[in-house]
């Protein structure tokens, strides 16, 4: 667990770029730090490997406060993932994810073992160790950056704007793709990001931030419910409302069902699809309903009343997705 005790960061030139911030990140918990640039969210987030040391307060990590802790050791124990990937050039995909342990001073047929696990984990093709970066696409490269920072089982991710330099497409791919290693995973993460939308999806609680203060910390789903002031509401935006449906998934509201027959060539939804995926999917379709299907065989159905009654709307417009209350 990584606890936020009253924590200040003032600099020489009297710059107050974190401001009086309590919260906690429980044990194998993904909190995302949202807001605007220059809010303190990457200043926040810095201060837990001890990058940056607070100028009040106290930071504890499973009940030590940070500053009794060895840095050197401390810092080995998290992984790092940055928006510009930041691996060597020189070194090959193999050397670049094992250079942590070999630091750490695992031995070779250790590190070979994590580098092919790892390499599967972030589903890249296990030819890829012998390549070097330049030779890997944007969304591959990473892949690497992020088995790299899991390589020494850490026990807190840091991940600072992973997704912002990828493409639209590639991104939400990943988005999906770490979120499926995350529940195999036994690791807490703080998740720095200026997009809401992506605080919302990655997030088991969300902190919003402005003017280095914490102005909200909640679930996405309260945060969308319940904003606490005019700067979170408009932060969100106005289609929050639409924004609660990626927080939802669809086995949270599906119909269960055992014996209807739906047709083989249909569409079909998964448990944990999210509610806005299922939605976009039910708008472009001729479908009424849609079955959900799990290990292949279908477990309930969707139809747009049951987004409908969660939205607490009455009908949506197929040409523009507009709903109305």
């Amino acid at each position: 667990m990584i606890e936020f005790e009253r924590i200040s960061k003032e600099y020489a030139d009297g710059t107050v770029a974190v401001d009086d911030v309590s919260f906690e990140i429980p044990a194998g918990e993904t909190v995302t730090i949202v807001g605007p640039s220059g809010c303190g969210k990457t200043t926040t987030m810095k201060m837990i490997n001890g990058l940056i040391n607070p100028t009040e307060g106290t930071i504890h990590i499973n009940g030590t406060p940070l500053i009794e802790r060895d840095p050197i050791e401390h810092r080995r124990n998290i992984g790092y993932v940055i928006q510009d990937i930041g691996l060597f050039s020189h070194l090959t995909i193999r050397e670049n994810i094992g250079i942590v342990p070999d630091i750490s001073g695992w031995d070779g047929d250790q590190i070979d073992k994590r580098v092919k696990e790892l390499v599967e984990l972030v589903r890249l093709p296990p030819t890829v160790t012998d390549n070097y970066p330049d030779e890997l696409s944007g969304g591959q490269q990473q892949r690497v950056g992020v088995a790299r920072a899991l390589a020494a089982n850490p026990d807190v991710l840091l991940m600072d704007e992973p997704f912002g330099a990828l493409d639209p497409i590639t991104r939400e791919q990943l988005q999906d793709e770490f979120l499926d290693i995350q529940r195999d995973l036994d690791v807490t993460i703080a998740f720095v990001t200026h997009d809401i939308d992506e605080a919302l999806k990655m997030g088991d609680h969300v902190a919003v931030m402005h003017d280095g203060k914490l102005v909200q910390f909640d679930t996405p789903q309260e945060l969308l419910s319940n904003p606490k002031n005019k700067f979170v509401e408009q932060f969100i935006g106005e289609d929050r409302i639409f924004r609660r449906l990626q927080t939802i998934s669809v086995e949270e509201v599906m119909e269960t069902v055992q014996t209807r027959q739906f047709p083989d060539e249909g569409s079909m939804l998964q448990l944990d699809t999210s509610l806005k995926s299922a939605l976009q999917l039910l708008l472009s379709q001729e479908q009424d309903v849609i079955p959900v299907v799990d290990d292949g065989a279908v477990v309930g159905e969707l139809c747009e009343e049951d987004v409908k009654t969660v939205l607490d709307i009455e009908s949506f417009d197929r040409t523009t997705g507009a709903s109305h209350a």
